[in-house]
């Protein structure tokens, strides 16, 4: 998707959209998943209404809470893939993180000057790679801003190239923001 990431420079702000990753056909296998893995637990809560042990109630309900996990999980991702986008946004004193899925979200504040490094994030493994870069997983971070030790991931499923830019393009806003308030 090479229109994915949008930049919008107006009001001495500069904004960053970036959208997920969007596979129609992937899409379209989530979903059915998504209805078969609900008949499944569907399934599982209607034994509850027999006479079972209790040890094997004991399990149905082990079972369900790994279900709906899941089952809120890939709903989530879902809706992160058709109607989500990050939105970083830096003023004249701070950087504004942003996930959102449709118009509601969770926005983060952090003051410039207490920004240590933007790089991008590194993956300790193939495995951990691996399970995050997944088509159901809409937290496969690809940058990260290091403030005061702490890493904060953002920019989910951005390529080499759309890291670098992107990375490139706040590192430069930040000096800029930076060294004019001083």
């Amino acid at each position: 998707m090479e229109n994915k990431i949008e930049y919008i420079e107006e009001n001495n702000e500069l904004t960053i959209l970036i959208y997920p990753l969007y596979d129609k056909r992937k899409q379209n296998m989530l979903t059915t998943w998504l209805v078969l893995f609900s008949l499944c637990g569907i399934a599982i809560i209607s034994q509850f209404f027999f006479d079972y042990p209790t040890s094997t109630k004991l399990f149905f309900v082990v079972y369900l809470i790994f279900w709906l996990f899941f089952e809120f999980k890939v709903i989530y991702a879902i809706r992160w893939r058709k109607f989500g986008k990050e939105v970083i946004t830096i003023d004249k004193e701070s950087i504004y993180l942003t996930k959102k899925i449709g118009e509601r979200g969770v926005t983060e504040r952090y003051d410039l000057s207490a920004i240590d490094t933007i790089e991008a994030l590194k993956y300790k493994g193939k495995l951990v790679y691996n399970m995050t870069s997944s088509y159901w997983n809409s937290n496969h971070y690809t940058l990260t801003v290091n403030i005061n030790k702490q890493q904060i991931p953002f920019g989910v499923d951005l390529n080499e190239k759309q890291a670098k830019k992107v990375m490139k393009t706040l590192k430069e806003t930040v000096k800029n923001r930076v060294e004019n308030k001083l």
